[in-house]
């Protein structure tokens, strides 16, 4: 069972890696964006988006720590 517990572990760590590459892109997008615009409805929208994906990578690596805790 361990090296099924390994392999998915790997998936998951590469999945929080995309997780967390796609909220720093969108953290990227907000920053460059006007004053004026970081001011809007859109931009709040767009700061819902980069906390649920905060929030998603902060779920997958509690995935991942309790396989490990799990293996142990």
């Amino acid at each position: 069972m361990s090296k099924k517990i390994a392999k998915i572990t790997e998936r998951l760590d590469a999945i929080k890696e995309d997780i967390e590459l796609l909220a720093e892109e969108a953290q990227e997008y907000y920053d460059n964006r006007s004053e004026r615009w970081q001011e809007s409805d859109a931009a709040s929208e767009w700061e819902d988006k980069i906390s649920a994906l905060e929030d998603a990578a902060s779920s997958v690596q509690d995935a991942y720590d309790y396989l490990i805790d799990y293996a142990d």
